[in-house]
């Protein structure tokens, strides 16, 4: 895999693409509630003798597979808003439900630096997850993204900067832990070698 310009990564002392992930958008609806002056009457059919109750419905459990791939998802969508939002007490809100604790200070850090050169992340990756290992308490996950439409640009002009984007077949490979009952991201390390999706 060839590396493009990179910024240092919180995890490890590697230079990886400039790794974007999908933004989680959230849309506000306004809810449109019509106006009476008083409840209207309405006539109901009526109620059988013995009514049987409706069989409640357990819920089922997620395996630790699908937990270890929930807090990824959730650490993804949590660092591109993070990216987004410039303020570096809003990243560190929004990466403490995701990223081991000695962690965020460190990306933040590396968030922050970018902001204050006047550039800011674009773009979305499509996420491949290849294998899950789980053993114990830690689980390794490993991915081939694509993230050759994202990268870093000005952010006065939106010109994209040279050499910032990714790659089509970003390796990476993401160690999560399980502390206090929660799987929190605690590395994520680019491979060498190119992978297929």
């Amino acid at each position: 895999m060839t590396a493009p310009h990179a910024w240092q990564t919180a995890f490890a002392r590697q230079r990886v693409p400039v790794v974007v992930v999908a933004i989680a958008a959230a849309c506000t609806v306004p809810v449109l509630a019509a106006c009476s002056s008083g409840p209207a009457e309405v006539g109901l059919p009526a109620k059988p003798a013995a009514a049987t109750p409706a069989p409640s419905r357990a819920r089922i459990a997620a395996t630790p597979r699908q937990q270890v791939l929930a807090a990824l998802t959730g650490y993804t969508a949590a660092l591109s808003l993070a990216e987004q939002s410039r303020s570096a007490a809003v990243a560190r809100r929004l990466l403490q439900p995701y990223l081991a604790a000695g962690r965020i200070g460190g990306l933040v850090a590396a968030v922050s630096a970018i902001w204050a050169r006047g550039d800011r992340f674009y773009g979305d990756d499509v996420l491949h997850t290849l294998g899950v290992r789980i053993d114990g308490h830690r689980a390794y996950v490993h991915d081939c993204d694509d993230t050759s439409h994202m990268g870093l640009e000005n952010a006065a002009t939106g010109q994209a900067l040279p050499g910032s984007a990714g790659v089509p077949d970003a390796n990476l490979v993401t160690r999560i832990d399980q502390v206090a009952g929660h799987w929190l991201v605690e590395s994520q390390v680019p491979e060498s070698q190119p992978c297929a999706p």
